[in-house]
């Protein structure tokens, strides 16, 4: 694979990892979904790249690949829930994906 190429896809791995920290780091009790969703997009484009697909923040028994949308602006982390996220980047369309519970 092309030098190129592998930093395209080495960036994008920096970036989904940085956004996954920071959104690890705003779960909290009182904290909107909806926000943490929001500020990692924000950041991703910041840093350089694209969302690969919406930011999916699921929570207790929602397994997966639940992405906060407007309407849920209700939604918040509770004490004791057990949230996954799960983030996307793409620079140049080279897809990096991470994902934490």
């Amino acid at each position: 694979m092309d030098e190129e190429i592998l930093e395209k896809y080495r960036k994008a791995g920096r970036i989904a990892r940085d956004v996954r920290e920071l959104g690890i780091k705003m779960i909290r009790p009182g904290v909107r979904l909806l926000d943490v969703a929001e500020e990692i997009e924000k950041k991703i484009y910041e840093l350089g790249g694209e969302p690969a697909f919406p930011v999916n923040i699921s929570i207790n028994k929602v397994a997966a690949h639940f992405s906060p949308r407007y309407e849920d602006d209700h939604l918040e982390f509770k004490e004791g829930d057990v949230v996954k996220i799960d983030v996307g980047v793409h620079v140049d369309g080279y897809i990096a994906d991470t994902a934490s519970t």
